[in-house]
C-alpha cells in the first residue's frame, strides 16, 4: 500500500508517552491502525526498524508479525554472515 494512503501510528500510544518522535512511528492501513488502537493488538519496535504487530492472546499467543511486502529481501537468510570470513578458502 503506498505510504499516502496509510495512517501514522504511533508504536507507544500517544497517551502513555506524550510525544510524536519519528523513531517511535509507524504506518498502517485504517483498518490495522484501527486494530492497533482498539482490538487490542499491539506494537513494538525492532532494533533494525521494523514494527512487530503483536496479536492479542485470544487470537495468537504473542507471536509477532512483520510485512514484509514491500521488502521480500527481509525474508532471505544471509549466509554470508554465519561464519567468520578468516575461515573461507
Amino acid at each position: 500500500m503506498p505510504g499516502y494512503l496509510t495512517e501514522v501510528h504511533h508504536v507507544t500510544d500517544f497517551a502513555q508517552c506524550r510525544k510524536t518522535d519519528i523513531n517511535n512511528l509507524t504506518q498502517a492501513c485504517g483498518p490495522h491502525h484501527q486494530l492497533a488502537t482498539s482490538g487490542g493488538w499491539r506494537t513494538r519496535k525492532r532494533k533494525d526498524g521494523t514494527t512487530e504487530w503483536i496479536p492479542p492472546a485470544h487470537l495468537d499467543h504473542g507471536q509477532p508479525r512483520t510485512n514484509s511486502y514491500f521488502h521480500p529481501e527481509k525474508l532471505l537468510h544471509d549466509h554470508d554472515h554465519d561464519h567468520d570470513d578468516e575461515d573461507d578458502p
